[in-house]
């Protein structure tokens, strides 16, 4: 399975950064923190859950906002941080046009 997966440069901010991460990922503090400092991925969701990635996104945006340099991640190869936004409105792009579809093959438009 494909995942979307964020790193966050250390800096003195770290605490920060940590408490908004955990809102989402449910890990330890140290181990968030432990993360951070190694370099290592510290939040990751399904590439191909449009809910999912939003949530992501709202996380990334509140990093950002404190201060917080990211790394975006689709698997191992690094995207640009609107990657993300782009990869949202394909998929609700793709669900409009299955809904249309589908209300022209049952004739309800």
């Amino acid at each position: 399975m494909e995942k979307m997966k964020l790193k966050v440069d250390d800096d003195s901010n770290k605490l920060k950064y940590v408490s908004i991460i955990r809102q989402n990922n449910g890990a330890s503090i140290q181990d968030t923190k432990t993360n951070i400092e190694d370099n290592k991925v510290v939040l990751q969701c399904d590439y191909f859950d449009t809910d999912e990635l939003k949530v992501f996104k709202e996380t990334m945006e509140d990093l950002m906002s404190k201060g917080a340099t990211i790394q975006l991640f689709q698997d191992d190869r690094e995207v640009q941080i609107d990657y993300i936004s782009n990869l949202i409105s394909s998929y609700e792009q793709i669900a409009e046009d299955r809904e249309r579809l589908d209300d022209r093959i049952l004739g309800d438009d």
